[in-house]
């Protein structure tokens, strides 16, 4: 009886072991699909918008001459985008991104200084390469870019200031930067830095070039992937 009593005590044991390992797989299991959940997948389409400033770095076209100094404009940018995953770390992202007022203050001896600035909208198609997965994702921006002045150019200073006409309709470029985003809710708080580069400037109706963008946008928004 002794020996039956053990070998029961025995079975017991093991079967609680053996519960206790399929509960930690089934937690395990849970975990990692919870982990997943909000990763995008191969075939999803992502939307999504971000709001950010830009500084210029850039050439000052026909106006960087010597002694002119020329100190580079904080402009606001506001940006709406789609997402396709060929896979689950590659993925397409056209973009329209709204640059305002950018540009930069000309300072002139003796003259004083004057801000010359314009807007443009920019659209991006990129490639997004995610290195790192939810709940956090990070990962790497690159592609060409058009670049579509809107509206007149402005000269500004001095408390007075004057329209002048762009004859350039388009610019082209190239965009490069890193994201990071951290999931929230149904979607991914989203934060990116990207340097921006054109190949050609933006010119007025005289064919003179007053801007060449070398910028970088800093910028924060919000997607979802569905």
């Amino acid at each position: 009886m002794e020996i039956l009593k053990y070998a029961g005590g025995g079975n017991n044991t093991a079967k609680g072991d053996f519960l206790m390992k399929k509960m930690v797989v089934v937690a395990m299991i849970l975990l990692v699909t919870a982990a997943g959940i909000h990763a995008q997948q191969a075939g999803q389409w992502t939307i999504g918008g971000r709001i950010g400033a830009a500084m210029g770095l850039h050439n000052a076209g026909d106006f960087d001459v010597s002694g002119v100094a020329i100190e580079p404009l904080f402009n606001f940018n506001f940006a709406l985008y789609a997402n396709y995953a060929f896979t689950d770390r590659i993925s397409f992202q056209p973009e329209f991104n709204f640059m305002i007022n950018q540009g930069y203050q000309m300072r002139i001896p003796q003259l004083g200084s004057v801000d010359i600035t314009y807007s443009s909208l920019d659209i991006p198609l990129l490639l997004r390469i995610n290195l790192l997965e939810a709940p956090a994702t990070m990962g790497l921006l690159l592609g060409p870019h058009l670049s579509v002045p809107l509206g007149n150019g402005e000269v500004s200073g001095g408390g007075a200031s004057a329209e002048f006409d762009i004859d350039t309709s388009i610019t082209f470029g190239v965009t490069a930067g890193i994201f990071g985003g951290w999931q929230a809710g149904p979607g991914r708080f989203m934060a990116d830095m990207r340097f921006i580069f054109d190949f050609n400037g933006v010119e007025d109706v005289d064919a003179f070039e007053f801007i060449r963008r070398r910028a970088l946008l800093f910028s924060i928004g919000y997607e979802i992937s569905f």
